[in-house]
């Protein structure tokens, strides 16, 4: 059983495999990933074949990344997701959209919608992020969803701002948030 999140204006859920194809379009989008590390590269075969192993990693962790969708349209529009940071034991949260949704609070919804899931149902103790420290939109966005001041560190071989928020000082507010599972 795979999770299902509807917010105001959003669908977070797991791919379908009809979608890969827009997925590596949005992970190999310039735009979306100029704050990533310079060795990241993406392999579009690996991209379209990877949907077995995103899947097993729902299954394993529990967690895993959400395709986010327009809810009226359907259309794929970003990420948003969970993962280990940096092969260590600590949960990331982490998001990225194309271009042209960006500056219109998708980002937050979905990241918020997300950190409700990782701590309401995932029972994670606290969740950690991490942006280029010249990311600033990023930046912002982990402040209104509740990260406090980030500290200069290093995590991908690279500088980055690295922010953590326990699930106590998780607040999750009153928006839209409707959790439902299905098989795929």
């Amino acid at each position: 059983m795979f999770p299902r999140i509807e917010t105001e204006r959003l669908l977070l859920r797991i791919y379908k495999p009809d979608e890969m194809e827009k997925v590596y379009d949005l992970c190999s989008d310039k735009d979306v990933t100029r704050h990533f590390p310079a060795y990241f590269t993406i392999n579009k075969e690996e991209v379209l074949a990877s949907l077995p192993k995103r899947l097993e990693r729902w299954r394993t962790n529990g967690f895993g990344q959400f395709g986010v969708f327009d809810k009226f349209t359907e259309n794929l529009i970003g990420y948003s997701g969970f993962q280990y940071l940096d092969n260590s034991e600590i949960v990331e949260i982490y998001y990225g959209f194309f271009k042209e949704f960006w500056g219109k609070g998708f980002a937050t919804e979905s990241a918020l919608a997300t950190l409700k899931f990782g701590f309401e149902e995932v029972k994670l103790p606290k969740i950690a992020a991490v942006t280029h420290p010249e990311n600033i939109p990023s930046q912002k966005v982990l402040n209104k969803i509740g990260f406090k001041e980030g500290i200069l560190t290093e995590f991908y071989q690279v500088e980055v701002t690295y922010y953590e928020l326990p699930a106590e000082q998780f607040k999750p507010g009153e928006k839209l948030y409707k959790l439902s599972y299905t098989e795929s």
